[in-house]
């Protein structure tokens, strides 16, 4: 099992994801405040410094939430975006991927959402023995959805304009439906 007291650096030939750390907090902060970014969220309202701190402190208390900090190694040579396994239960083997941002803007189009996104459900399925990673998206995030599909999620169902992505070896559990 992951913990945050030994957290995992995953890496592959241009990327590590490291654990977010507090010293993170004012570039994730800047990053997720952004107008093209936090339309995507759920909650898509500004959030202040002291919303941010109180999120973390609340985050480490967590057994089962993992945010990476994603650093690009060759070209830009560092930090770019984030992204994160939570609502891990680790009983059932799944858990849901999300908060997935590249706020560095030089960083955008060059491929490193998806490569992040494949290397964590690698690392999921293979340390963590996770047999589900499903998602919650808007039906008009083209982009993400592009990403999702490249990684082999597909969609489980559609409502109020939200898909539901899964993917893994027990993608649609033993009932065939998305929970």
């Amino acid at each position: 099992m992951i913990s945050k007291t030994t957290p995992p650096v995953i890496e592959s030939g241009r990327l590590r994801l490291r654990s977010l750390t507090v010293a993170d907090l004012p570039m994730t902060l800047a990053w997720r405040n952004q107008d093209a970014i936090r339309k995507w969220f759920f909650h898509s309202e500004i959030i202040s410094p002291e919303q941010h701190r109180a999120w973390f402190e609340s985050y480490q208390e967590k057994d089962n939430d993992f945010v990476f900090v994603i650093e690009e190694k060759r070209v830009l040579q560092r930090a770019v975006g984030q992204v994160s396994l939570y609502n891990i239960d680790w009983e059932k083997k799944r858990a849901e991927f999300g908060r997935l941002m590249i706020g560095d803007s030089e960083a955008r189009g060059l491929g490193l959402a998806q490569e992040a996104t494949r290397i964590l459900i690698e690392f999921a399925e293979r340390e963590l023995g996770l047999r589900e990673i499903y998602l919650e998206v808007y039906a008009d995030n083209l982009p993400a959805i592009a990403v999702y599909r490249a990684c082999d999620f597909s969609i489980a169902k559609t409502q109020g304009g939200v898909l539901y992505m899964v993917c893994g070896s027990d993608a649609l559990g033993a009932s065939g439906e998305f929970e």
